[in-house]
């Protein structure tokens, strides 16, 4: 009867459920470490994914905002040209360049605009370029009126400009090493 229990204890019977202790703890850390090597890999790469989808988001953000600022200025340079009076233009006329984009590339960068632009900056935007279509529509008769028009034009841009800084957070990078206190 010994000689049967020391063969069983070394072979257990096939269909045998019997685990010892050493056995059971070793299959628990081998589960274990399998577990982890499939999901802290897949946890790291979808994380990693959202953040590269977000830096990528913000790149395009931002050149987006930059063109659309450039773009601006020209609207605003070809505005102060196109609205001033017949001497004042002849005179900017040596030097005056129109920087506005062609047609192709202006509905390009709307475009844009509307895929990659949020609406808090898609909003200013379009507030400033509906001020320049009906400035340029209805031209301003007098130096008030162009007055009026020019600071209303200019509040628009100032508006859109803040909008885009708040959200691409360029006010909250600091430039320079703060002095410790």
């Amino acid at each position: 009867m010994k000689a049967a229990f020391v063969q069983a204890a070394i072979c257990p019977p096939v269909g045998s459920l019997a685990v010892d202790a050493k056995t059971a703890i070793a299959l628990v850390a081998v589960l274990a470490t399998a577990l982890v090597a499939v999901i802290v890999p897949y946890v790291t790469f979808r994380l990693s994914v959202g953040h590269d989808q977000a830096r990528w988001l913000r790149e395009q953000r931002a050149a987006l905002y930059v063109d659309v600022l450039i773009e601006v200025h020209a609207e605003q340079q070809w505005f102060e040209y196109a609205t001033s009076d017949d001497d004042t233009r002849e005179r900017m006329s040596m030097y005056f360049e129109d920087l506005r984009l062609p047609s192709p590339e202006r509905a390009r960068l709307a475009a844009r605009g509307t895929v990659f632009g949020s609406r808090a900056v898609n909003a200013r935007f379009n507030q400033l370029e509906g001020i320049l279509a009906r400035s340029s529509l209805i031209r301003p008769g007098d130096e008030g009126e162009r007055s009026v028009v020019r600071v209303n034009i200019g509040d628009a841009a100032d508006a859109l400009q803040s909008a885009i800084r708040r959200e691409l957070g360029a006010d909250d990078i600091a430039l320079a090493a703060r002095p410790k206190r």
